[in-house]
């Protein structure tokens, strides 16, 4: 839900300047995309039950077509919760890596320290 709540806040407030979603899609909460002003950055991975590549293709279409900057990253053979190291089970250490590396150059890209 962290990663729904993350496109949902940047939707709501025009000040965020650049949102990431880790896997995180919520059935009931509906952001309005027509709303964000924030490039969009989203990791996803391929064998999550919760949230499965087609609702993960799914939101990337329907931002594209609200002509919406994303970008999306599939980890392959990877599982809900990939990037969290408490989560032994399914974490994936060369994943998490990539995974942070790519949302900091997309951080530095979009956003500004001190506003300037």
């Amino acid at each position: 839900m962290g990663g729904q709540l993350s496109l949902y806040a940047a939707c709501a407030n025009a000040k965020v300047g650049a949102c990431v979603d880790f896997y995180g899609i919520h059935p009931n909460v509906k952001p309005d995309l027509d709303s964000l002003e924030a490039p969009a950055l989203g990791f996803f991975t391929e064998t999550d039950r919760s949230v499965t590549l087609d609702v993960a293709r799914r939101l990337e279409s329907d931002l594209s077509d609200a002509g919406k900057h994303v970008e999306l990253a599939i980890f392959e053979g990877s599982d809900h919760g990939c990037f969290s190291d408490t989560r032994h089970q399914v974490y994936h250490a060369a994943y998490a890596k990539q995974c942070w590396e790519r949302m900091m150059r997309f951080f530095n890209q979009y956003l500004s320290v001190g506003g300037g």
